[in-house]
């Protein structure tokens, strides 16, 4: 993968190698990414080219960006004379060793390492003068949801964005600030590929991102062409001469995408099954009776440009969508700093602090630095009430390094929360390049949902309506999966049983005849340090693999409207034909869902990658061992050695992960992926020490042309250095909405940011910088609505309807108000017709909803006064 500016203090271009201190790339000659989309899972196959113009051998690496959310498990280096030399994987001190001592012994070597859990870097040592390497690699993903029922959404990410905090100290680094045009040739230097088969005919196949060319129907190649159905297949093809400078984005609509299935897999090699169980849950509870709501936005440095607009569009739809009974709200803003609208806690959900809020979301900017993510979560935490449930939203771009702390924060705030006021945390990710370790983990850990959004998508009311059902339905609990099989039963609980490890000493003790002492040996100096190595801590040494893994360890919660996936790996291949969804509701309800299990037909095709399911599987039962999920079940019974051995948990937790990794061949945070050239040729490289590590990473591109070699001829931009130390990133604009039109917001009703006096440190008015941008309708009839639902005489202009007309078009005696009120709720049931899509559709019914409470509540008849106003609209 090639990628285009890193930093202008930390660039790193694809694919690489240190000179005298200077990175120098190697020319990228060719990009090709095959793609295959089946139901809501895709395998993705990443092939570049890259070609060696120096004089002499080099040891070279890269760094690319994966979905968090995918199984890395294929990694194959080929030679210019064809040699495929496969990556197996080995624990990552094993692996880095390996790979060391080929490239000592002169051999071609390649090594493929996680730094981030969507960051890898892979080196390549000896690659021959003058000539080409080619770089495969492999993963499988799930798909998310996308805006619509019954979608789903591909994301191809093609550039690490601008990190804050300090990076991996694994992650190589560079020092150079040029970014050169693709290079020149007859072939496209970008071939993107994109398969895609459904089990109900595709009604809708886009991309916001970029200008694709789409064919319905199989691939004529396939044996069985003729006999498939047409209209469940579409090929996408992409090709581009230039660098991508976005992230690559499909969204693909057919019916039954939702629906709740099971698919089985059978491995080719291990007596074992794997099975994924996945559906987007559809059901309506009463919203929870009282609840707090606390939004937290990203203003740092990355955030500027079309990413701050997107957070603040998207506030403004979420303020007018809460509840307007029993609700408390809070919005935090964080960077290098982090504070409160209002610092001595939440405020009941009124007019008066909406009006505040919205004046609050309006004066946004992100000028505040850094990106302090988990200082901003904590003081979030700490402020919260304890007397009802909190949903916390953050807004970010998720681009700082430190994840593990994030993370550790969200975890024991929500573990540390009561019962009756527990915690979720939600994430909406924004922007090209936004880290889906970061947002996706949050929402894991904080047992609530992510939606991931580009700049280049201006609808995205339909994800914001998902995370805000999420946040309002009450939670369930004590969810299980009944996988159709009888579960063995555990033995970590019975007395004088091991949970799933033995401590063994790394060094046998054996017996030794008795000696006597000399007490004045005059070869001992007493003065001398004694320098040798310190003993290694015991080996954690775990039993054969459970009979069922599953992931999640626990199902921490069931939304409606964002997809539930479920893993199991089991021994045997007994397939069953059911499985089945249980739980049990707040109120006591219980829940039954049935799914019947269909086994996988899907040829394994590539030497060295293993089954999709499986790998899927193995890689999330590793997130399990990672977030903490299975630290209980370890302690059980054993409380005692891991008070005596503070490391023991840690070590355990690392062979646990050690064992899937080599198992199912992933590579994971403990393991990592190995090639070594054993044809017998050697080449002896041209390395140099890499720089220090430095404390901003920013803007690594995907897909985009590399720096050439020393004297080769490439035309070049340039960049200057930031001024913020945050990295250079080239954001594009946000685009306004194109959704049904566009309208202007009254000019006075967008009211200017408040600041507060440096002299007499009361607020005063100040005039809003820049012009006002026009909004779509949704938005504009959000920003007008009171919290109690109804909205004042300025709304007319947004439905176009004179004053005068409105009023005579209804019952006279009517107070504005009310007026206003009937012809919103009118416009709405006229755009509704138009909406086929529920998702879509959401938002729009909430501000209805809101609004018919209103009118309802005075003792109107409602639908009287909407037909009368429907007929002057």
């Amino acid at each position: 993968m090639a990628f285009g500016n890193y930093s202008s203090s930390s660039s790193f271009f694809g694919l690489g190698y240190f000179h005298e201190h200077d990175f120098v790339a190697l020319p990228l000659r060719h990009v090709h990414t095959n793609v295959t989309i089946k139901e809501i899972g895709a395998q993705v196959k990443l092939t570049q080219t890259f070609g060696n113009d120096a004089k002499s051998p080099i040891e070279a690496m890269y760094a690319f960006p994966v979905p968090a959310r995918a199984a890395v498990s294929g990694f194959v280096m080929i030679k210019e004379d064809g040699t495929r030399v496969v990556g197996v994987v080995q624990e990552k001190a094993e692996a880095k060793a390996t790979y060391d001592a080929a490239v000592a012994q002169g051999k071609t070597a390649s090594l493929m390492e996680q730094q981030t859990p969507d960051v890898f870097q892979v080196s390549v040592g000896n690659i021959a003068a003058h000539e080409e390497v080619q770089i495969e690699l492999t993963y499988s993903t799930e798909l998310a949801e996308d805006e619509e029922n019954d979608s789903i959404r591909f994301h191809l990410p093609v550039h690490i964005g601008a990190r804050y905090g300090e990076a991996p100290s694994t992650l190589k680094s560079s020092d150079t600030s040029t970014l050169p045009s693709c290079r020149s040739g007859k072939a496209p230097f970008i071939e993107l590929k994109i398969s895609v088969e459904a089990t109900a005919p595709i009604s809708k196949v886009g991309c916001p991102s970029y200008t694709i060319s789409t064919e319905l129907g199989p691939d004529p190649e396939l044996p069985n062409a003729k006999d498939l159905p047409f209209s469940n297949y579409a090929r996408v093809t992409l090709t581009s001469e230039s660098v991508l400078d976005k992230d690559f984005v499909l969204t693909i609509k057919a019916a039954g995408l939702d629906a709740p299935r099971c698919i089985a897999e059978l491995h080719p090699e291990h007596d074992t099954l794997a099975m994924a169980l996945s559906f987007v849950p559809r059901f309506s509870l009463p919203d929870l009776k009282s609840q707090e709501f606390i939004f937290l936005v990203d203003r740092s440095g990355s955030m500027e440009g079309g990413r701050i607009a997107a957070a603040s569009k998207a506030l403004a739809i979420m303020l007018r969508s809460l509840p307007h009974m029993n609700t408390y709200f809070q919005i935090a803003s964080f960077g290098s700093r982090a504070d409160m609208l209002w610092p001595e806690g939440s405020r009941p959900y009124d007019q008066e602090t909406l009006d505040d809020a919205t004046r609050h979301v309006d004066g946004m900017r992100a000028d505040y630095g850094g990106t302090e993510t988990r200082s901003a979560l904590a003081m979030c935490f700490r402020s919260r009430k304890t007397d009802r449930p909190t949903s916390v939203f953050v807004l970010t771009d998720g681009d700082a390094w430190d994840l593990e702390g994030v993370y550790k924060e969200v975890k024991d705030a929500v573990a540390a929360a009561p019962s009756k006021a527990y915690l979720r945390v939600y994430c909406l990710g924004i922007g090209d390049s936004a880290s889906t370790a970061m947002c996706e983990g949050i929402a894991r850990v904080g047992n609530g949902a992510c939606m991931m959004v580009t700049e280049q998508e201006s609808a995205i009311t339909g994800k914001i309506a998902r995370l805000l059902k999420a946040a309002r339905t009450p939670l369930i609990s004590d969810i299980k999966v009944d996988w159709g099989r009888p579960l063995p039963e555990t033995t970590s609980t019975e007395a004088g049983d091991e949970v799933e490890y033995d401590i063994v000493e790394s060094m046998a003790v054996e017996e030794t005849k008795k000696e006597s002492l000399n007490i004045f040996d005059e070869s001992t100096d007493p003065t001398k340090v004694d320098t040798r190595p310190l003993p290694s801590p015991p080996k954690v040494v775990l039993p054969p693999p459970p009979a069922v893994q599953i992931s999640p360890a626990t199902i921490q919660s069931l939304s409606p409207g964002v997809r539930l996936n479920v893993y199991v790996i089991m021994k045997g291949k007994q397939v069953p034909k059911t499985v089945c969804l249980r739980g049990v509701t707040e109120d006591g309800s219980i829940i039954e869902l049935p799914i019947p299990v269909t086994l996988s037909q899907l040829p394994i095709e590539d030497e060295g990658v293993p089954p999709a399911i499986h790998a899927l599987a193995a890689r999330k039962i590793v997130q399990d061992f990672e977030d903490g999920r299975h630290d209980a079940m370890i302690k059980a019974g054993n409380e005692a050695k891991f008070t005596e051995d503070s490391c023991l948990l840690k070590r355990t937790i690392k062979a646990h992960i050690v064992r899937l990794g080599k198992t199912y061949s992933i590579v994971s945070t403990h393991t990592s992926f190995v090639a070594v050239d054993e044809s017998g040729k050697k080449v002896t490289a041209e390395v140099s020490a890499p720089p220090p590590v430095v404390d901003y990473r920013a803007d690594v591109r995907m897909y985009g042309a590399a720096p050439a070699a020393p004297g080769a001829s490439v035309r070049c931009k340039t960049f200057s250095r930031p001024s913020t130390g945050v990295g250079s990133v080239m954001y594009a604009g946000y685009p306004p909405s194109q959704h049904r039109g566009m309208v202007d917001i009254p000019d006075d009703d967008v009211e200017a940011p408040r600041k507060k006096s440096a002299t007499k440190g009361k607020e005063r008015r100040v005039s809003a910088a820049g012009p006002k941008k026009p909004q779509d309708p949704l938005e504009a009839l959000a920003r007008l609505q009171a919290f109690d639902g109804a909205f004042s005489l300025k709304v007319l202009q947004v439905v176009n309807v004179d004053e005068k007309k409105a009023k005579a078009a209804l019952t006279k005696g009517l107070k504005d108000e009310l007026v206003a009120t009937i012809f919103a709720m009118a416009f709405i049931s006229k755009t509704l017709t138009s909406i086929k899509d529920a998702d879509e559709k959401a938002p729009w019914e909430g501000i209805f909803e809101k609004a018919k409470m209103y009118v309802e509540a005075g003792g109107n008849p409602v639908d009287d006064l909407i037909a009368q106003a429907l007929k002057a609209l």
